[in-house]
């Protein structure tokens, strides 16, 4: 399986989405991510996705990839292109209620100290340099 993720930064935090519990990783929280649909490129999923989970209509140009990890977990194999965005100014985030609970903006530190994260993003934390 294939999933694209965002670190969206900002004033050194970043955002992280509250998935709710009846989805898929349900009451854990994540980084803007989904799906790669089709035949769609991992930058015009992460655009998707960032516009769909957050109403920021993002660039490619804005874009940094941090790189691809893969994670071996019982259920499937993940692949997980990983790229930030750093906000020239403060966005208000409009998610959407039917898939995520919630959201809040977070230091690295304060995001690698929660227990309830999705799988991997401990790990993913440190492989991209934020712990």
């Amino acid at each position: 399986m294939k999933v694209v993720g965002c670190f969206i930064e900002w004033d050194g935090k970043f955002v992280i989405l509250h998935r709710r519990p009846d989805k898929s990783q349900g009451d854990k929280w994540g980084l803007v991510a989904g799906k790669v649909d089709g035949k769609e490129s991992d930058v015009e999923a992460i655009l998707r996705e960032i516009e769909e989970e957050t109403g920021y209509h993002a660039t490619e140009k804005e874009l940094e990839f941090l790189g691809e990890y893969v994670w071996h977990f019982p259920e499937y194999i993940l692949t997980f292109p990983t790229f930030r965005l750093k906000l020239k100014q403060p966005i208000q985030i409009k998610y959407r209620p039917d898939e995520h609970a919630g959201y809040k903006w977070v230091t690295a530190e304060e995001c690698y100290s929660m227990k309830n994260l999705v799988h991997g993003f401990h790990d993913l934390l440190g492989y991209v340099g934020y712990i």
